[in-house]
């Protein structure tokens, strides 16, 4: 009578905190998930995902990034209920609301998956830990991927089901556990593929221990292997039933999918990701995959490791659960790598598998939580150290775990994963007026963000959020996720963007949206021009002689498993509730709940102990640690820690608290400070520049002062720079601080500059209609001419050099393509990058160079003719080249010459990257190599800048070709070289190529 009554009150305790539960769950993450979203790392793709079903539910070709992708690269059950719930609420707000019922979902799964472990009360307690769990914390509101959540939700519904299945052989557990596991299929494919493995063979192991009770009594090295297969074998029909009947749903309902993944495998180079990084050497990786999600687990792994191994029933759990958790370390060992292979470690982001061990820890961690606040270690506790040591421990342990998990919320605030919110409305504005929409388009530095404006634009862009879909060679060469983010992927990134912006034309990419001035010289001298700065402060580049979008024949598929895919995925979900229906209300009532009736009365002393101190200890230790590092940390203890604080203030232009690394002292206060500055800094570096590495060396150390060698390395979008500097520090109050430095004033002799700027407007003839008026918006074509084309071999590396005219009277923007027909009557086209001016004033001229490659010995790849093809167009802007340049030899010889420059700024704003257009040219005046070089310090108004400028020379290395037929082209037409050019007796010739971020010619 008295183990009913227990049995009666845990079902009824267990069933209020469920309620309890799913009321803290609805009350925290449905108030908060609206405002994290937009932080998230994933929450906007999948909305991109939802938006692309809301428009085109029947149809999976997705043309608006990569030039096109087939969605059915992603289950699509989540993202079409998202579509759905848009039909009636904006997008976020969906995506709020999925978020949220899903989350309540897997509440009630864990309440469900733990009462196969432990009691009902138990399984109450797990559920209102699901509310709190970090991991789960962490998947929501800092990844936003809710497939996972949804994945697993259903998962663990399935589970119990089929424990009871395998115990009890009724079929009915049978179509209800499948029911459950065809939406986890459709929702999620990685939990599909690999996460039901570490969930199903444990449970249908504990089911079969438990189905045999006197099996668990058994030594594990004895008889308990040999009978467990025995089991197996009498539950063959069973097992093969459920396994059968999950590998043909696993197929059938995302068939495209696996049709796809045959068809157009991935074949790309594997991006790096943080969860594959070693934790010990970047500890930012481990803290936010490793530490942040499983630092509850580490507090209790002794209790965790002692219930989990306490039984024959849990050898299946903990096979998993340290599995999972080995996985999880990503590449701290050599193990997960061994385990996975190398092609799954490159590809699997390993954080998901310690997501998993911490969802297998949940009924272990109850267990003990249950016994430790109410239960028999509470009783040991307060016997033997009273009520006031246990409330004080449970109190201190609850109180800095809860911190912790407000530490989660607040996660983006203390380590920024976006940029701040751009407002889209203007970008939107923008792409819909004056068909901007027949062109793609290109955004940086927006972040994640990218996919919402993707989410409300029927405009393609050549970037995407879903690298699984990458399919364009200049990203799967390399290591880019997409290149919005470039220049956080160093070389490789600003790689892959310069091959886009070079090859515009190819991707008919039209316009760039920038958010992050980083890439504006890299822009400029690809030969983009600034149009308008919208009012959200986005910069819109644009470059001309772009024909628009060319029709892309989507990818073909049955016509069948597109209505498949459209109606398979949401009928599962559909399913599952109705059989849900049945079972609560003409099935559940007629079985005998099937719970276990494990409980565990004593616990080992040291897991006691390490149980009830380790939390407090690591999350009163982390929360410290943080504080000390936000704020407590002594960024001037000593020399070379304060440079090193001072710099990094500086690359994110906190110049404040940048400020406060000097000597203090009236004669230098913060307004002379930003006053020398404004001054003193500006062009490429730092201007445009983010530090990369930071060398001190100390070339003098006493008790109160230092004299240190500074070498910073800056990464800038037109390459790497360097820069070395001496800064000496004093000691004052323990608190060491850099010596200002004294300011060199270089004042104008002219203290009013004037300057009369010739400028242009293009106002074409467009009417006030909407429609396009096509022939009365033709303007003529600009007049251009080539005056040298030539071929030059350098080793095996072929180019195409030469000079052209702007011979009209306006100023012309260019586009320059070379063409190359080959013996076997196939072609490339092949641009110039940096080496050319873009943009002519009238009568200007430009020498441009084209890289070719290496020359092929391959007969069919031998080149038969070379086209060189010139589109003009009138440009209003960019035309305006830089000042008055004059230079002198300063020395030379066979391979090199060094040469000394100088450049005064006429105009009324600052040079801000000084640039020279360098040509060299050989006896008979033909143009060898073009090379752009650029200084990283501006010039102010009316100043003269010096500079040396070093140039390879390659007139020995070599040789002009003359053996292949170039044609000349200008605007569709064949034209032949100019006469009566002037040759120029010098031999190297300059050309000044300047950017001025100040936009004085955007009138």
């Amino acid at each position: 009578m008295k183990n009913q009554d227990h049995m009666l009150w845990s079902e009824f305790l267990g069933k209020r905190l469920l309620l309890v539960a799913l009321s803290l769950g609805l009350l925290t993450h449905g108030i908060i998930v609206y405002f994290t979203l937009p932080q998230t790392y994933d929450a906007y793709v999948h909305m991109f995902f939802a938006d692309h079903y809301s428009r085109f539910w029947f149809e999976p070709w997705e043309y608006r990034w990569y030039t096109g992708f087939l969605t059915i690269s992603y289950p699509p059950l989540v993202h079409q209920l998202l579509a759905l719930i848009s039909k009636v609420f904006p997008l976020k707000i969906a995506f709020s609301i999925y978020a949220i019922a899903i989350f309540e979902a897997l509440i009630i799964g864990i309440y469900r998956f733990t009462k196969m472990f432990y009691s009902k009360q138990t399984a109450g307690v797990a559920s209102i830990l699901a509310v709190v769990l970090s991991s789960l914390v962490e998947t929501l509101h800092v990844y936003g991927q809710v497939p996972t959540l949804t994945g697993l939700a259903f998962l663990l519904n399935a589970i119990p089901f089929l424990y009871q299945y395998i115990k009890t052989s009724d079929w009915r557990y049978l179509v209800m556990s499948l029911a459950f596991i065809a939406v986890t299929v459709s929702s999620h494919h990685v939990t599909a593929i690999f996460g039901m493995v570490f969930f199903i063979a444990p449970a249908m192991l504990m089911a079969g221990v438990d189905s045999n009770p006197e099996l668990g009594k058994k030594n594990l090295f004895g008889r308990f292997l040999p009978d467990l297969l025995v089991v197996a074998w009498k539950k063959k029909k069973e097992i093969l039933f459920f396994g059968f009947g999950t590998i043909f749903l696993a197929i059938s309902l995302i068939f495209p999918y696996w049709y796809w993944s045959r068809t157009d495998p991935i074949t790309q180079v594997s991006i790096p990701h943080g969860s594959r990084d070693n934790f010990l050497e970047e500890t930012s990786s481990g803290l936010v995959f490793y530490v942040i999600p499983l630092l509850l687990i580490f507090a209790l792994l002794p209790a965790i490791s002692y219930l989990i191994t306490r039984k024959k029933r849990h050898l299946g759990w903990a096979v998993s659960f340290f599995t999972c958790l080995l996985l999880g370390s990503g590449g701290t060992t050599p193990l997960p790598k061994l385990l996975l292979g190398e092609n799954a470690f490159n590809i699997l982001t390993l954080d998901r598998f310690g997501f998993w061990a911490s969802i297998i820890a949940i009924p272990y961690i109850s267990h003990f939580l249950v016994s430790f606040l109410g239960g028999n270690i509470k009783k040991y506790w307060t016997e033997k150290y009273g009520e006031t040591s246990h409330f004080l421990i449970s109190g201190l342990s609850g109180f800095s775990y809860l911190l912790f998990i407000i530490y989660i919320f607040h996660l983006a605030s203390f380590r920024p994963l976006q940029p701040k919110s751009v407002e889209i409305e203007p970008i939107i504005n923008f792409l819909n007026r004056d068909d901007h929409m027949r062109w793609r388009y290109l955004t940086l530095g927006f972040g994640d963000q990218m996919a919402w404006l993707s989410s409300n634009t029927l405009a393609a862009t050549i970037d995407g959020n879903y690298h699984s879909a990458r399919r364009l060679p200049e990203m799967t060469s390399r290591a880019v996720e997409r290149l919005e983010n470039a220049k956080y992927l160093m070389e490789e990134g600003m790689a892959s963007l310069n091959d886009f912006l070079t090859l515009a034309e190819k991707y008919q990419l039209k316009y760039v949206f920038s958010n992050d001035r980083y890439y504006d010289p890299l822009l400029f001298y690809s030969g983009w021009n600034r149009t308008i700065r919208l009012e959200n402060g986005i910069m819109v580049w644009e470059k001309g002689n772009i024909s628009t979008i060319q029709p892309i024949k989507p990818t073909e598929l049955n016509p069948l498993l597109k209505k498949a895919w459209g109606i398979l995925p949401v009928s599962t979900l559909l399913v599952a509730i109705g059989l849900t229906f049945v079972y609560l209300f003409h099935f559940k009532k007629t079985q005998e709940e099937l719970l276990a009736d494990e409980e565990v009365n004593r616990y080992p002393k040291p897991v006691i102990y390490s149980s009830a101190w380790l939390p407090f200890v690591l999350f009163s230790s982390f929360l410290i640690y943080q504080i000390y590092e936000l704020l407590l940390i002594d960024e001037q203890k000593d020399p070379s820690t304060t440079i090193y604080s001072h710099f990094n203030h500086l690359d994110f232009q906190r110049f404040e608290e940048a400020f406060k690394f000097f000597k203090p002292g009236p004669e230098y206060s913060l307004d002379q400070y930003l006053l020398e500055k404004s001054v003193s800094d500006g062009g490429l570096l730092p201007s445009f520049a983010k530090l990369d590495g930071l060398q001190i060396d100390t070339l003098e150390i006493k008790d109160n002062s230092a004299k240190m060698n500074v070498h910073s390395t800056w990464r800038t979008s037109l390459g790497p720079r360097e820069k070395e500097e001496q800064m000496n520090l004093e000691k004052i109050d323990n608190k060491w601080f850099i010596t200002p430095p004294k300011l060199e004033i270089d004042i104008p002799e002219e203290q009013v500059i004037t300057y009369t700027y010739t400028l242009f407007k293009k106002m074409g003839k467009r009417v006030v209609s909407s429609f396009p008026t096509v022939k009365d918006d033709r303007i003529k074509k600009p007049f251009a001419g080539f005056y040298q084309a030539n071929l030059i071999q350098i080793g095996e590396e072929l180019n195409l050099t030469g000079e052209l005219i702007n011979a009209d009277n306006i100023p012309i923007t260019l586009a320059l393509k070379a063409v190359l027909t080959y013996e076997n009557d196939s072609t490339a086209t092949f641009f110039p990058q940096r080496n050319i001016h873009y943009n002519l004033a009238p009568k200007a001229s430009t020498w441009f160079q084209l890289p070719l490659g290496s020359q092929s010995t391959d007969g069919d790849k031998k080149i038969k003719s070379i086209s060189l093809e010139l589109e003009t167009d009138i440009s209003e802007r960019g035309y305006i080249r830089g000042g008055e340049l004059t230079y002198k030899l300063l020395t030379e010889n066979s391979s090199e010459s060094v040469f000394e420059a100088s450049m005064k700024n006429p105009f009324t704003g600052e040079i801000t990257i000084p640039g020279v257009l360098i040509s060299e040219k050989d006896s008979l005046g033909r143009i060898l190599q073009v090379e752009l070089w650029t200084h990283p310090k501006s010039i102010r108004s009316g100043l003269e800048g010096t500079f040396e400028i070093p140039l390879q020379k390659l007139e020995a290395r070599s040789k002009v070709l003359n053996d292949f037929p170039i044609n000349l082209k200008i605007n569709g037409q064949d034209r032949e070289l100019l006469e009566n050019k002037p040759v120029s007796k010098e031999r190297i010739s300059f050309l000044p190529h300047c950017f001025l971020s100040q936009e004085i010619y955007l009138q």
